[in-house]
């Protein structure tokens, strides 16, 4: 089952960010709190929650996968990277812990994500992860996302791939 998260969720939500944050630092990859900074911290989560920006993938009343959708309202990309003009909803913060891959859920949830931006008339899909994030920069080719190029921020680590699917 795909729906919103809410509030009741944040405890399985921070627990699966808590293990994504493990596994990249493991890696090397800088994109989620490798340095003393929490990104995503349990505050932005919550906020991911309250705006209904949050989607999860539940099975057996477990969360196996979430996802924040957002309208590209403030245009986040534009300063960083030449990116679509045409209204988009941007994909953060996709996570589904180790053991529950391989079962499509990452996949499922970009289904959703499609879906959700055509019934509000939205045509393109956005989407960055770190350079060093093989599993992610690979997913995302997987889905048809069109790599466009890299960013890197003035205060934040890393050197980030952006991507962008036309539906």
């Amino acid at each position: 089952m795909i729906a919103l998260a809410t509030k009741d969720d944040l405890t399985q939500v921070e627990m699966i960010m808590k293990c994504i944050k493990e596994e990249m630092k493991k890696e090397g990859n800088p994109q989620w709190g490798s340095t003393d900074d929490d990104y995503p911290s349990i505050t932005k989560l919550l906020e991911d929650i309250e705006k209904q920006k949050m989607i999860k993938y539940v099975e057996d009343d477990q969360i196996k996968g979430i996802v924040s959708l957002a309208r590209d309202i403030d245009r986040e990309y534009d300063g960083l990277i030449d990116n679509h003009e045409q209204e988009s909803i941007i994909i953060h913060r996709l996570a589904v812990p180790v053991e529950y891959r391989k079962q499509n859920i990452a996949t499922k949830l970009i289904r959703y994500a499609e879906v959700h931006a055509k019934n509000h008339q939205i045509n393109v899909l956005k989407s960055s992860t770190e350079v060093s994030n093989f599993k992610m920069n690979n997913f995302l080719q997987r889905e048809g996302f069109i790599y466009k190029g890299e960013y890197t921020y003035d205060d934040y680590p890393g050197v980030y791939s952006y991507y962008e699917k036309e539906i």
